[in-house]
C-alpha cells in the first residue's frame, strides 16, 4: 500500500495580482482528491485571500476566495497563516473566510520540515 504524500501549498501572492493562486487551488485540489494530506498557508501578502467578501468583477483574474470555504469537503482541514503578514496587515483570525491558524516563522520552518512536497505560488 502507498502512503499518501504530504503536500504543503504555500500562497504568497495577493489575490488579483497573477493567476498563481488559482493554479494552487488546482493543485491542492487534485492532490485532495487523490487522498494526499494536503495543508495551506497563506503567507506574506497571500494572507490577503482570507479577507472576506473580495469581489473580482473587472480585474480579469480568478479569485480564488470564493473557492475556499469548499476546502474542507476535499478533507484539507488544515489552513495556516503566517501570524506576522496577518498583523502587518491588520488582520485578525476571527474576522477572516477561513478559521486559519496564525502560526510563526518557526511553525512554518517545520510545516515545510515535515511535507513531502512543498508548492509556493
Amino acid at each position: 500500500m502507498i502512503l499518501p504524500q504530504k503536500f504543503l501549498i504555500i500562497i504568497r501572492q495577493a489575490p488579483f495580482s497573477s493567476e498563481l493562486p488559482a493554479a494552487a487551488l488546482d493543485i491542492m485540489l487534485t492532490a485532495a482528491a487523490f487522498e494526499q494530506k494536503v495543508t495551506l498557508l497563506f503567507s506574506g501578502d497571500g494572507v490577503q485571500h482570507l479577507i472576506p467578501d473580495q469581489n473580482a468583477k473587472g480585474t480579469g483574474m480568478k479569485s480564488i476566495s470564493q473557492a475556499l470555504p469548499v476546502l474542507e469537503l476535499y478533507d484539507i482541514k488544515k489552513i495556516l497563516a503566517d501570524h506576522e503578514a496577518l498583523l502587518n496587515r491588520n488582520l485578525h483570525p476571527q474576522n477572516l473566510l477561513l478559521n486559519a491558524e496564525p502560526v510563526s516563522m518557526a511553525e512554518i520552518a517545520a510545516a515545510c520540515e515535515n511535507a513531502d512536497q512543498v508548492f509556493n505560488f
